[in-house]
């Protein structure tokens, strides 16, 4: 990994991450201001294809210099077999300013990472990499991907990957899959982020869904609308009894790290530990 995505990564936050279409510059700054902890342009399914070219014209004056920013900065690309997405890697080559993280569509093997790395070995600037998986053979291969160089999390684009497979946008539908896609992001000892909530009126259902990602173990959820940050945040944020009991056990442990524990009554063995010192860096890092 190199020296920038290495730095990214320690103190690296992607619970929410807010996609604007790169055809609409003017709603760059409300996305940096918005208080997700990143803001993503997309060149994707954002934009229609007649309008991509001038749509990068535009990519340019979304990455200002970075102490004039609030949010990391990402560019969602096209796939990088198609020919936008070719154009779209030379824009990254030669433009000046670059994204602090690129989000690469539709990955389907570790080899698009190490090409897409390849090609952007020359750019003095390293940039840290977000692949979305979106269908069966991407999702057969998430492990490869997620371990992959420069990677700093792993997305589930799950509209795409349902269509695929004719499965339905519904919880019980894609619980399989999204434990395929935590086992990467785990085995990689990177975050998992799940796909948005489509519904952008509905924040009540927004917010359940959001906790049910986070209790299976989802650190992030891409949003559409600034609306739907704050119960991205609320939903993986853990209660403030859950944050003390974990202080407590990790306390208890530095105590007595000789083995089992006893807290509040309760025994605690290493894997409970380990839980807690998790959830207590997490909570830190926000």
């Amino acid at each position: 990994m190199n020296t920038t995505a290495m730095h990214l990564k320690k103190s690296f936050l992607c619970r929410s991450i807010l996609f604007v279409p790169a055809s609409r510059p003017d709603r760059y700054q409300k996305a940096f201001t918005s208080g997700a902890d990143i803001a993503c342009v997309d060149l994707e399914d954002a934009v229609a294809p007649k309008f991509k070219n001038a749509a990068r014209q535009n990519v340019a004056e979304f990455f200002p210099p970075p102490d004039t920013q609030s949010s990391l900065r990402a560019l969602r690309i096209n796939q990088l077999s198609s020919e936008a997405g070719l154009r779209d890697v030379l824009l990254l080559l030669g433009q000046g300013p670059k994204p602090d993280i690129v989000i690469l569509p539709k990955v389907e093997s570790a080899e698009e990472i190490t090409w897409f790395n390849d090609l952007l070995a020359p750019v003095e600037q390293s940039i840290g990499l977000l692949p979305l998986v979106e269908s069966a053979k991407g999702l057969q291969n998430s492990l490869d991907i997620a371990s992959s160089d420069n990677v700093l999390a792993i997305g589930f684009g799950f509209a795409d990957f349902c269509a695929e497979v004719g499965a339905d946008i519904s919880w019980e539908s894609l619980r399989y899959a999204r434990g395929r896609i935590l086992q990467a992001a785990a085995y990689a000892n990177i975050d998992a982020v799940d796909g948005p909530y489509l519904d952008l009126e509905d924040l009540e259902g927004l917010l359940q869904e959001t906790q049910n990602v986070a209790a299976l173990g989802f650190r992030g959820k891409i949003v559409l609308h600034p609306r739907q940050i704050d119960p991205v945040h609320q939903g993986l944020s853990p209660t403030e009894e859950t944050v003390q009991r974990a202080r407590k056990i990790v306390q208890a442990f530095k105590e007595n790290p000789s083995g089992v524990v006893v807290v509040d009554g309760r025994m605690v063995d290493l894997p409970v530990v380990e839980r807690a010192r998790k959830l207590v860096t997490l909570v830190d890092r926000q």
